[in-house]
């Protein structure tokens, strides 16, 4: 494209301002300081638990529900897949710094209780319905706010948010499931039999896998609603109720144990797996089909912007039905793979910045179009140019092959 670069929702943009890369630097440097502190002081408390064998053992386990999530995680993610370095932020934040809170702040409330006098069923009921939902759901929120606040551009709509929600609540129960996990190997040492270790696994690792995810992926939902439309009341509204709605959800899972009884129901397995099948099941499918139609209309986002786009002389319509199809997508890689590793790494750079070029365009027009949406265009649709041009110079050669000579 020949300058001045033209974009669609006004012309003449300014040119993008240069970020000040010893402030990123310093900021990233603090931010994985206090995680490596924080990963430090959860290891010294595991160890102190488990022991280091068990600790192991627990973890290995615990990489079961986790990679499940994570697959999942990744299909939601295939339209348009954010910046690993955010992802890796958001579990990191799941799996530390959210774990890291809850057990101070679990800590706290607990020797609070104590020296109030409450009681032991009191403090048993506390604890899993008040406290945790509150203090677990809060601190993955915090994970969520703070990508909102200081990189708005990484959540531009419910996928977004979902995304990193989800990624946050499975890095939590990875932690977790640990804690879980190693005390039942423990408990099934000392008795020696493993039946509790199956049990608690089939309970976290099987039944419920989804239950920490299904909580916070609603604060991920409010947060990507709220920046797509660029509201602020429903920064303020939609969030928080959504965060609520969340640590009410998670109250009733936990309060299990309790409701059965008052409702009249045993505590056995059966009453267990009707309280599953009342609440959990039906939260799962009501996501779950929620992230299905999610995924629908962010294809039909893509289409619909990209075509705006490509009607502006940015992309073919070849390029147009490339993005909006996960299966042409990987025919451009492989063909692109064909040429090199380059060429590859370029054609994964032209589809990611399209992709989020369409996703930021749709948020800008249904909010306040800026200066800052300005810029992130502008910024895009230079990732774009520049993708191309190193397709078209690498994938073919730069000079010709000569005939054969021929006497």
């Amino acid at each position: 494209m020949s300058a001045p670069l033209f974009t669609p929702i006004q012309q003449a943009a300014p040119a993008p301002r240069k970020p000040r890369r010893w402030r990123r630097y310093i900021g990233k440097g603090l931010t994985w300081g206090i995680f490596a502190l924080m990963l430090l002081a959860i290891g010294i408390f595991m160890g102190m638990q488990l022991g280091f064998g068990l600790t192991l053992a627990a973890g290995g386990a615990a990489l079961i529900p986790f990679g499940m999530l994570f697959l999942v995680i990744r299909w939601i993610d295939r339209f348009t897949p954010e910046p690993r370095g955010a992802l890796f932020f958001a579990f990191a934040w799941g799996a530390i710094a959210s774990v890291f809170a809850a057990l101070v702040l679990g800590g706290v409330i607990e020797v609070a209780l104590a020296f109030n006098g409450a009681t032991r069923e009191a403090a048993n009921f506390i604890g899993p319905v008040i406290q945790a939902p509150l203090v677990e759901e809060g601190a993955k929120s915090a994970g969520i706010l703070i990508l909102l606040i200081f990189g708005r551009r990484y959540i531009a709509g419910p996928i977004d948010g979902i995304v990193y929600a989800a990624l946050i609540a499975a890095g939590f129960a990875f932690t977790e499931n640990i804690l879980y996990f190693g005390r039942a190997l423990q408990e099934s040492g000392i008795s020696g039999d493993s039946s509790n270790f199956w049990a608690v696994f089939v309970m976290r690792g099987v039944f419920s896998p989804f239950a920490h995810v299904c909580f916070t992926s609603l604060a991920g939902f409010g947060a990507g609603v709220a920046a797509e439309r660029r509201y602020l009341p429903l920064y303020f509204t939609l969030l928080p109720g959504m965060i609520g709605f969340g640590m009410l959800l998670h109250a009733l899972w936990n309060g299990s144990g309790f409701y059965l009884p008052a409702l009249g129901f045993g505590q056995n397995a059966s009453a267990i797996l009707v309280w599953y099948l009342a609440l959990q099941v039906p939260i799962f499918l009501f996501l779950g089909s929620v992230v299905i139609w999610l995924r629908w209309r962010e294809k039909k986002i893509l289409r619909r912007q990209l075509t705006v786009y490509g009607r502006a002389g940015w992309f073919s319509p070849q390029e147009v039905e490339m993005m909006v199809s996960l299966r042409k997508r990987r025919r451009a890689r492989r063909w692109a793979a064909r040429s090199g590793a380059l060429p590859l790494a370029a054609m994964r750079e032209f589809q990611l910045a399209a992709g989020e070029l369409a996703v930021q365009r749709n948020a800008a027009i249904n909010g306040k179009f800026g200066e800052k949406a300005r810029r992130t265009e502008m910024s895009l649709l230079e990732r774009v140019t520049a993708a191309r041009r190193k397709l078209s110079a690498l994938s073919y050669p730069v000079v010709a092959t000569p005939p054969p000579h021929t006497s």
